[in-house]
């Protein structure tokens, strides 16, 4: 009971500070993936720094940024791009492998420098009054300082505010959906992402506006579905998050409630264990009891035999004890004999009967303990690293769609971030998804025998997509890999009726563990 107690208030204090610390520490992830974009002059005097912005991570060595932010280098050849990482050497080389001024986005490659985490980006709507955070590397820091400075790694800015409106056009007057916000960016913030508190990606800063007969500025995002079209076009699978950024008192709600979820079936389990336990054991002591009952009488038989048989043979010895001892061999079916051998009878099946008796004892409580180890130990299934490889042939709708990698824990939990429900026992894993910007559901399935992972997209109306995101918002689902997957599942259900008819999209993907 003390040791319960105990546990109990180690998860209360768990909640009560662990919790809110975590909650700080997502958007301070967030910031080891922003670099600075730098355009280089090529002079025959040397290098110059000809312009810079803010950029981010969104796959290995793959940098998102704006278009004009790089706009230089596109158009003339002395001019080169690099990307300066928060941390690590200085200036690394880069490659413009994308280029959209319509939807005012680039995609740069890099080699080499230090390993930088891709953001995820949110596939949730939206909503003005949100709260969220710009990063990037604004000017109006670096007043002052020399080129050198601008090439030296350094962690990106932050501000912080909130969605002021949302607009389907840009400052320039181009239709690209955009957020204004009222976290403060600059000049060198172009490029770099807007996060939700939760540190996810819900759009890209391009633009700063200030109102003509105010003061007031405003900054301006390319907004997610935006960036998620472009990087489709680019061959490029990001990381993506379905789930709703919780505010502080809901997050700690929801972690609090999981954990007391995690407890009471931590306590179930436990309690079923101790009763097969008991169970067992309550079998194992009445069948060595009655082992023992029957040594016991196995034994005092053939005492009872020896003692009459010397009684006999004294009581011989002393009615005649001058005449000679003549040995007399009995008939075969005299009496003493046949009580001999009804003896040996009885002994023979008593010791029999004690050792089948305690060797199913001993099974059982060997069974136990195995059963017992069995619901304890959980097989990892496809864990660590995994590369994918899109098999075109087998999917549909596999233009833009490139190559991914994940990472993959426990039964089974993808990116650390997503838990999958199993499917017939086991076999086959399963999540499904909103994406707020697409308004569409993917069905997402993993078969870790044989590799396959499968998208399946399905368009969804005004109708479908509300009570969708109705379903998302009512589920006790939230992000990790320590949620139940059996409230995964129940999600999928409702989820799942929305997929109708044929997917517009089908992806198939064959996947292994990296060696």
């Amino acid at each position: 009971m003390i040791i319960k107690t105990l546990r109990l208030l180690a998860a209360a204090l768990f909640v009560a500070f662990a919790v809110p610390a975590a909650a700080q520490t997502s958007v301070d992830e967030a910031e080891r993936g922003i670099v600075r974009v730098v355009v280089i002059l090529q002079t025959s005097e040397g290098r110059m720094l000809y312009g810079s912005g803010s950029g981010f991570v969104v796959g290995p060595n793959l940098v998102v940024t704006n278009a004009h932010v790089v706009a230089p280098a596109r158009q003339r050849a002395e001019y080169g791009v690099a990307i300066v990482p928060p941390e690590g050497d200085g200036l690394i080389p880069a490659t413009i492998i994308r280029y959209s001024p319509l939807s005012e986005l680039a995609l740069l490659e890099f080699r080499g420098g230090p390993d930088l985490p891709a953001l995820t980006i949110s596939t949730v709507e939206p909503h003005p009054g949100d709260g969220v955070v710009a990063l990037g590397y604004p000017d109006v820091d670096y007043q002052g300082t020399t080129g050198s400075d601008l090439l030296r790694p350094s962690p990106p800015s932050r501000t912080s505010g909130q969605i002021a409106s949302l607009r389907d056009r840009a400052p320039t007057g181009d239709e690209i959906p955009t957020i204004n916000h009222q976290a403060v960016i600059s000049s060198g913030s172009s490029g770099g992402p807007l996060l939700d508190d939760c540190g996810r990606v819900i759009g890209v800063n391009s633009w700063h506006v200030s109102g003509q007969d105010t003061r007031e500025t405003r900054g301006v995002s390319t907004r997610a579905n935006q960036l998620l079209q472009f990087l489709d076009e680019a061959g490029v699978t990001p990381t993506l998050s379905d789930e709703r950024c919780l505010s502080f008192t809901e997050r700690i709600e929801a972690e609090r409630a999981q954990t007391i979820q995690a407890l009471q079936t931590q306590n179930e389990e436990l309690a079923s264990k101790l009763e097969t336990a008991d169970r067992l054991t309550r079998i194992a002591v009445v069948i060595l009891i009655g082992g023992t009952l029957a040594l016991f009488v196995a034994v005092c038989v053939l005492g009872a035999f020896v003692l009459s048989t010397r009684r006999r043979n004294g009581h011989a010895a002393a009615a005649h004890p001058d005449q000679p001892q003549i040995h007399h061999e009995p008939e075969p079916f005299e009496a003493p004999h046949r009580k001999r051998h009804g003896v040996l009878a009885i002994m023979g099946a008593a010791a029999v009967a004690v050792i089948l008796i305690v060797a199913v004892g001993i099974a059982l409580l060997r069974m136990g303990g195995e059963g017992q180890s069995a619901q304890v130990a959980i097989a990892p299934e496809f864990t660590g690293s995994i590369v994918c490889t899109l098999d075109r042939a087998a999917s549909t709708g596999a233009q833009g769609v490139s190559d991914m990698s994940f990472t993959a824990s426990g039964n089974l939990c993808v990116n650390e971030r997503t838990l999958y429900a199993p499917l017939d026992n086991g076999a086959r894993y399963r999540r499904a998804i909103v994406l707020g910007e697409a308004r569409a559901l993917d069905v997402l399935t993993i078969n870790p025998s044989n590799g396959e992972f499968h998208r399946e997209r399905y368009p969804l109306d005004d109708a479908a997509f509300a009570a969708a995101n109705e379903a998302v918002s009512s589920s006790v689902v939230g992000r990790g890999c320590q949620g139940d997957p059996q409230a995964v599942a129940t999600r999928n259900e409702t989820l799942m009726q929305f997929a109708q008819g044929e997917p517009s999209q089908r992806l198939i993907w064959r996947c292994q563990a990296r060696n």
